[in-house]
């Protein structure tokens, strides 16, 4: 009799299938950066925040290099390819993003990086969360400022909103759950200096209207670390709902801002957060307050350059480099001159593999004839072939060098 499967617990749970359309990520390290552990802690960090559709478990080996995860970006469904990388000569460091799989490619230099491990150093009260805590089930809400309009913005700022607008899957308002939403990704831009500032928080909410004596009563059952307040010196329990000398209920002028207190709707199966303008409102709203706590980490870039293939092609936008008409002209045949070139190799290459395999079996029927004309059997695996005609002519000039991917 075959045994019962097992109950699922709680947090394995099915997991609904996921949209084809949801934008995935791969956060991955190349060049010297190996030899920086902080680069590392780094990669880490954002893998984490790029929770739950990026590769989080992803090892590099110092032997790939870049084509080798651009080439199983297709048979994953990544969308997204970020890279870090330093500057052997100069130490600087650069982030690239990467729209899979035909560009643009968009390379930022970090100016300066904190990890998660330093934001919880200078935080009063931090939040300590690890990567498999509920709150990385659904990707953070992505809030942009300081951005223009895209449709009077400058070519180069259209593209970082739109890499930036991609790399989480669209928010409905009309059929997202607010209390789904716990962390968020914010991302400002500089007008001055054009700096990119990239900040990640975790929401918190607390009630405000709720009696103190009971919350503590009900975070002594929930919470294993809250003890059961003294009730010895309670009568009736009317005194803990209407006394509000000791504790009382939790008092607005705790809450930093007024426009952080919402009020929550919990009859509606999809919970609708409406901001406060007057203290009036149905028994059914509840009043929250809405707090951010910094997770981290923390990044400070300025754009450099955006190439229009993935990590190579021609140089739609560079920050210190500004070329004439006459030298985009001639930069353009060079690249003409060098894709019809590659066509070229690729294609007497072909034609070379496909003469070796027809005088493979070619070689293969003349044996067959004589292992019929000897009335012999024809053995199954015939091994007999030149083994050295299996070997194609592999030219190194048929791949472009990576070295100058990393040369900034």
């Amino acid at each position: 009799m075959a045994n019962k499967a097992a109950p699922l617990k709680k947090d394995q749970q099915p997991v609904e299938e996921e949209d084809v359309n949801v934008p995935k990520s791969m956060i991955i390290r190349v060049g010297s950066s190996f030899h920086n552990p902080s680069l590392q802690q780094l990669s880490l960090d954002i893998r984490v925040l790029m929770q739950p559709h990026t590769a989080i478990n992803l090892r590099e080996r110092r032997k790939n290099c870049l084509k080798d995860y651009v080439v199983m970006c297709g048979p994953l469904g990544v969308t997204q390819l970020m890279t870090l990388s330093q500057n052997e000569k100069t130490a600087n460091c650069h982030l690239r993003l990467a729209s899979m799989s035909k560009g643009p490619t968009t390379t930022y230099r970090i100016k300066e990086y904190s990890l998660v491990k330093d934001i919880v150093k200078t935080l009063k009260h931090p939040k300590m969360v690890g990567k498999s805590s509920t709150i990385f089930q659904r990707p953070p809400l992505l809030v942009m400022n300081g951005f223009a309009n895209p449709k009077v913005a400058e070519p180069h700022e259209k593209v970082m909103i739109t890499q930036f607008q991609n790399m989480f899957p669209p928010i409905m308002p009309e059929k997202i759950n607010v209390d789904s939403i716990r962390r968020v990704l914010m991302i400002n831009k500089d007008k001055e200096t054009g700096e990119i500032n990239l900040r990640h928080y975790a929401i918190d909410t607390k009630v405000v209207d709720v009696n103190k004596n009971l919350k503590k009563i009900l975070n002594a059952k929930i919470k294993k670390n809250k003890k059961m307040p003294n009730l010895g010196s309670i009568k009736d329990i009317s005194e803990i709902l209407e006394d509000s000398h000791h504790l009382g209920y939790t008092s607005e002028s705790e809450v930093e801002d007024e426009e952080s207190l919402v009020q929550v709707d919990e009859t509606e199966s999809l919970t609708k957060a409406k901001v406060i303008k007057n203290e009036g409102g149905a028994n059914n709203i509840r009043k929250k307050a809405i707090k951010l706590v910094e997770l981290g980490p923390r990044l400070r870039m300025e754009l450099v350059k955006i190439e229009a293939g993935v990590c190579d092609g021609e140089v739609l936008y560079h920050r210190y480099v500004k070329k004439s008409d006459s030298e985009i002209i001639q930069q353009k045949k060079r690249l003409s001159q060098k894709e019809s070139e590659k066509a070229k190799r690729r294609k007497i290459q072909k034609e070379n593999v496909d003469k070796k395999l027809a005088k493979k079996q070619e070689r293969r029927k003349r044996q067959k004839e004589k292992y019929e004309a000897n009335g012999s059997a024809v053995p199954e695996n015939d091994n007999s072939a030149d083994e050295s005609d299996e070997e194609v002519d592999l030219r190194p000039e048929d791949y472009e060098n990576d070295s100058d991917l990393y040369s900034e």
